[in-house]
């Protein structure tokens, strides 16, 4: 890979984890389908891995807000959602689980935003976990399905939470990855050399914090999980 690109994909992930350190998720969303235009060879596990530090120091400043009964939760499916993903990546075409997790983030969109947040109970917080997990593993973007369930939180609990939730998750992923051979030591090298963006793009969140708390938590986890809805129809519609 060239400077040039590699440029290009740091500066990149250095918006979009500054979005992700201000609302809590959406990191995925906004680097994916761009670095996969010019190097997909960071796509998904560098990303993923890089990903890491940021939701670590999202952690560590968002603590005291976390709720963990529900992450819990979450977390269990997101071991069931990655050995679904992963044995879909081996019987379904790349169209054909773009199209199928497309239309489910968009159905969780507009029940939502229709009914308002669902309760964050075991049964709702595993199936979003799974559901989390089967979208993480085939397409890369893991963050709307457990989101939605936190939109009528605080910010920092949505952070604090959605981080904790991503630093177990993610590494959940990154193992079955690993072992559909999609995940090894070039992306971690990869990974590595891209984790200042991560430190950059949370130090930019900040200023930030105080405009997304002030009621904008809940359109904003909404706007991104419809985005990553339309991302993903574009990839399935485009071929990209």
């Amino acid at each position: 890979m060239s400077i040039a690109l590699f440029g290009a994909a740091f500066a990149i992930l250095i918006v979009a984890c500054c979005v992700q350190s201000s609302i809590g998720f959406g990191a995925n969303l906004v680097a994916m389908p761009l670095v996969i235009q010019f190097a997909p060879e960071l796509v998904p596990g560098s990303l993923l891995f890089s990903g890491l530090l940021m939701n670590l120091l999202i952690f560590r400043r968002d603590r005291s807000a976390i709720d963990f009964k529900p992450v819990r939760g979450a977390i269990a499916g997101r071991v069931l959602g990655t050995a679904f993903g992963i044995a879909a990546l081996t019987r379904l075409s790349e169209n054909q689980l773009t199209l199928v997790i497309a239309l489910g983030v968009l159905a969780m969109v507009a029940a939502a935003a229709f009914k308002g947040s669902p309760p964050r109970s075991v049964r709702n917080m595993l199936a979003a976990g799974t559901l989390s997990g089967f979208t993480a593993s085939t397409a890369g973007i893991g963050g709307p399905p457990v989101a939605i369930l936190f939109q009528d939180a605080k910010g920092s609990e949505v952070r604090g939470s959605m981080a904790s939730f991503f630093l177990v998750g993610t590494v959940i992923t990154l193992g079955g990855l690993a072992i559909a051979d999609r995940f090894g030591l070039s992306e971690i090298a990869w990974g590595v050399a891209l984790m200042p963006a991560a430190i950059i793009g949370f130090a930019l969140s900040g200023p930030m914090l105080p405009i997304v708390d002030r009621g904008y938590t809940r359109p904003a986890i909404l706007l991104l999980s419809t985005a990553s809805a339309l991302v993903l129809l574009a990839r399935w519609a485009f071929n990209f």
